[in-house]
């Protein structure tokens, strides 16, 4: 229950932060309880997350689990991709950086363990540097048209 309470905490912290336009380094940060049984995964949902967010995992284990940051989409999906994806047996960190806009999972997994493990994860979102997006495509009349233009003969 605790962390499910957590994990509703954390969502919405990041959510708000990182939706935030004003700031020019909106982040956000939470820390989490789990305990996952033996043999079962647990999820902690970050709420929409925007393109471009960096977001870093630091994670302590009583044991031994399988993690993993995956997409909404994703974790539908009969074989999901995560973003990110390693074991973990005492502690681990990692970062990746969000490529579109959606809500995330990070997955615990003791679907192979033979006891619960209790885990407690660090998530810090801070909003990325804005990704270069593609140029527009040239106007009409621009440059590339005044070229051909003006290397027509005169008539």
């Amino acid at each position: 229950m605790q962390g499910t309470f957590l994990s509703r905490m954390l969502a919405l912290g990041c959510a708000a932060l990182l939706a935030s336009a004003a700031l020019p380094c909106a982040a956000a940060g939470a820390q989490v309880s789990i305990e996952v049984p033996q043999g079962k995964t647990k999820t902690v949902r970050l709420r929409q997350l925007p393109r471009g967010a960096v977001v870093g995992v630091a994670i302590s284990v009583s044991g031994k689990l399988l993690i993993a940051l995956v997409s909404a989409a994703q974790l539908k999906s009969p074989k999901p991709e995560p973003l990110f994806r390693g074991a973990v047996d005492s502690k681990m960190s990692f970062k990746v950086v969000i490529p579109e806009a959606s809500d995330y999972y990070l997955v615990l997994d003791n679907r192979r363990g033979t006891e619960p493990v209790k885990a407690t994860a660090t998530i810090r979102a801070e909003k990325g540097a804005a990704s270069p997006s593609e140029p527009p495509p040239p106007k009409k009349g621009g440059k590339l048209n005044e070229a051909r233009t003006s290397a027509a003969p005169a008539a």
